[in-house]
């Protein structure tokens, strides 16, 4: 049974859904931000939220993500770093997470988060569903170009994810190398250099979240991917988060690993999108990984969450 409640951070009204396995809570009014995913068996809290405890405050449209929340999870289109594309100023992280969104109201009363919202600046009008079945988040989602032309976007789920001792990274087997966008603190500097997974240097283990000392930070991407799945599974605990989606839709993963270098933080965020790298432009004209609709077409894909124990029947090592 799904249990539908409301509660107020901070002035504003967060939406939620609970059943015996998870609890959800979602702030329409903030990007439709996901602040809480929670694994009601465990206990354990997924999403990240800084050390001091952290506040929930509105955004303004082309504010840096440096002065963000820096809250939970986010959705990024049609771009995460800022950059110009088709005559259009993109903001950082995309034009969703500074805006309030609308809520289905009925959708709410029978068990589904429905939140929708018309980017300010692209012509893009970008749907979100979120149900609850077991122990799995169900997201659907759909984008659909408004303009009388071509339009070209990407799309990332940011969620921001604590770290616990223990945790580790599960990547599909296939996955032997992965990309890099930006790094701090690490001898690699060039975007697009191949990276061994899960140890690209004896010092470093990718998988275990250890970047070989403090202070460092590391943003990396898939090649296009054959299999759309991948975890966080503690080894100590047993409690573990699976992703998992259609790669012939979502044929991207972004990881992003923070020790210290980004605002002294440590997290973690595994981050299914539609292309890479994060500029939309430089991910249209050199790497050719991103998503173009027509004229009044629309995309639409799944992401599910799953809350459980191990990496068992996932096709994943």
């Amino acid at each position: 049974m799904i249990e539908t409640f409301t509660r107020n951070v901070d002035g504003f009204t967060c939406y939620g859904l609970r059943n015996e396995m998870v609890e959800v809570v979602i702030v329409p009014e903030l990007g439709a931000k996901l602040l809480s995913l929670r694994n009601r068996q465990s206990g354990r809290e997924w999403m990240w939220t800084p050390p001091d405890g952290g506040s929930l405050f509105r955004n303004r449209l082309g504010d840096l993500f440096d002065n963000s929340t820096k809250i939970g999870a986010d959705e990024c289109i049609p771009t995460i770093m800022p950059c110009q594309w088709q005559g259009r100023d993109l903001a950082d992280h995309g034009e969703a997470w500074t805006e309030a969104w609308t809520l289905d109201e009925e959708a709410f009363a029978a068990g589904k988060i429905v939140t929708a919202l018309r980017l300010p600046v692209s012509p893009l009008l970008f749907e979100r569903s979120l149900v609850l079945a077991g122990a799995t988040v169900q997201i659907d989602y759909r984008v659909t170009n408004l303009a009388d032309d071509v339009t070209d976007y990407l799309w990332a789920f940011h969620p921001l994810m604590t770290i616990h001792p223990g945790d580790r990274i599960v990547l599909p087997a296939d996955l032997p190398t992965l990309l890099l966008d930006s790094a701090e603190g690490l001898p690699w500097r060039d975007r697009g250099l191949e990276l061994a997974w899960p140890n690209p240097s004896s010092a470093v283990a990718l998988d275990r979240l250890d970047l070989g000392g403090e202070d460092r930070c590391i943003k990396l991407f898939s090649p296009p991917l054959k299999t759309g799945r991948a975890a966080i599974v503690n080894e100590q605990t047993g409690d573990a988060l699976h992703f998992s989606f259609d790669a012939a839709q979502l044929n991207t993963l972004g990881i992003w690993i923070n020790r210290g270098a980004w605002n002294g933080y440590h997290h973690v965020a595994l981050e299914p999108g539609n292309g890479a790298p994060d500029p939309l432009d430089v991910a249209v004209r050199d790497w050719k990984r991103f998503a173009r609709l027509e004229v009044g077409a629309s995309h639409a894909w799944r992401v599910e969450m799953r809350l459980g124990t191990g990496d068992q029947g996932l096709g994943i090592g």
